[in-house]
């Protein structure tokens, strides 16, 4: 009696180990189908890029929140190396499906010209007033910005 209990709790176990595992393989398909990661659907404003950008960097470079401001200088005011900063904006450019023209870092001075800047080439935000029209027009070139 004992045996056949232990022997339908092991199969059980299997048997939602088995659901789990096909319920995971049809989420990973409908990831891979949708370009874009769960965590980013939710991004509607350029407020909620920006602070997923902070976690970004936070989670990333260990830099502190506190820090991350809106008015942080990105070039030696958040502690990263122009490495570190090519390696956020390489991620930010993939994970939203972006291509940033060459130097864009020299556009864009502060934290919050970042998420400005990104949030205007996924069309969450009208374009930024520090955006030259030659910058503009390198953008709009890389992207499909809307007008």
């Amino acid at each position: 009696m004992i045996a056949a209990a232990a022997l339908r709790k092991r199969h059980f176990h299997a048997m939602n180990l088995q659901r789990i595992r096909v319920i995971l393989r049809a989420k990973v398909a409908v990831h891979k189908g949708r370009g874009m990661s769960e965590p980013i659907l939710g991004i509607t404003n350029w407020m909620h890029l920006f602070r997923w950008i902070v976690k970004l960097i936070r989670d990333e470079y260990g830099v502190d929140e506190k820090v991350l401001t809106r008015n942080a200088v990105l070039d030696g005011g958040i502690g990263l190396t122009a490495e570190q900063l090519e390696q956020v904006l390489d991620h930010i450019a993939e994970t939203f499906e972006l291509t940033f023209p060459e130097n864009t870092l020299n556009e864009t001075v502060r934290l919050e010209d970042l998420c400005t800047l990104t949030a205007w080439m996924r069309g969450l935000f009208k374009k930024p007033d520090f955006v030259t029209p030659p910058f503009e027009e390198r953008c709009r070139s890389l992207n499909n910005v809307p007008a």
